[in-house]
């Protein structure tokens, strides 16, 4: 029998405000992962309050209505400070396998921007913090949840200091802590989601491009440029007058430039035709 705290019932109903049934219902599968990795939920085990947080605990504080919950780790040093970071994510991935998913490409778009969302700053300390974290999906548009572990992590200090540190440092007598979350999907994007923003944008930059190009087309004696206004064209050649307030590279008051090298005004600097 697993204990929920009063906490983790607290993120629970929050967690339900704000999410889909169908998102609840994958999420909450994909947590249950919790039950089988040890740990626990008591604050003192990752030697912070709520009030004065280690990077441990960041998620509770900024994101409490985006966890479902989570376990406290307190262990020895090892050679490998991510060893339970570590097999907390095979569990995880194996869990997100049995519900349907898949878990997300480090370095794709997806796992790279919810991985750096939860995460503290390291400090400047050789013992750091730092993190390992998946996202589960269904679908290019269903995410099913997503974990991080924050790990401080000792392993430099103790393997790689030198004899005083290792012996005398406080830190080097400490354990790695090690935190899990397991997040609801609502907050995670979706390769979807990228997939629409990229082509919004190439949408815009054709529509720009197509912008451009009529108002060189249109050009006419008069009208105002990214480098001043048009005082004579010439087929393929405009001469353009220079502001006042402008200084041209060669100090000149006016100059000839392409028209395919001009702009509108405001939207590119002028290169005065070099």
């Amino acid at each position: 029998m697993v204990l929920v705290s009063a906490a983790m019932v607290r993120m629970f109903v929050t967690a339900l405000l704000v999410a889909s049934p169908d998102d609840v219902t994958s999420a909450l599968a994909i947590a249950d992962f919790l039950t089988s990795i040890g740990g626990d939920t008591a604050m003192k085990t990752s030697r912070s309050m709520p009030s004065d947080p280690v990077p441990q605990i960041y998620p509770l504080v900024r994101d409490e209505s985006e966890i479902i919950g989570y376990r406290f780790f307190a262990e020895k040093p090892t050679a490998n400070g991510f060893v339970t970071a570590e097999r907390v994510s095979g569990v995880c991935a194996r869990k997100c396998a049995v519900e349907g998913g898949r878990i997300e490409p480090d370095d794709g778009e997806v796992a790279r921007s919810f991985h750096n969302r939860p995460l503290p700053p390291r400090g400047n300390f050789k013992s750091f913090w730092s993190g390992v974290s998946a996202v589960c999906v269904r679908s290019p548009s269903e995410v099913m949840g997503g974990f991080v572990a924050i790990t401080l992590n000792n392993t430099e200090l103790v393997t790689k200091g030198d004899i005083g540190a290792r012996l005398f440092s406080p830190i080097s007598l400490m354990p790695t802590r090690t935190a899990v979350y397991p997040y609801l999907p609502d907050r995670i994007r979706s390769a979807a989601s990228f997939q629409a923003q990229q082509a919004a944008r190439r949408a815009d930059n054709v529509a720009e491009q197509r912008t451009q190009e009529a108002f060189r087309r249109d050009l006419a004696v008069g009208m105002e440029t990214n480098c001043g206004t048009v005082i004579q064209i010439r087929g393929p050649m405009v001469e353009i007058a220079v502001p006042p307030i402008r200084v041209a590279l060669n100090g000149q008051s006016t100059f000839w430039s392409k028209r395919a090298a001009l702009a509108l005004p405001r939207i590119a600097p002028c290169t005065y035709s070099l």
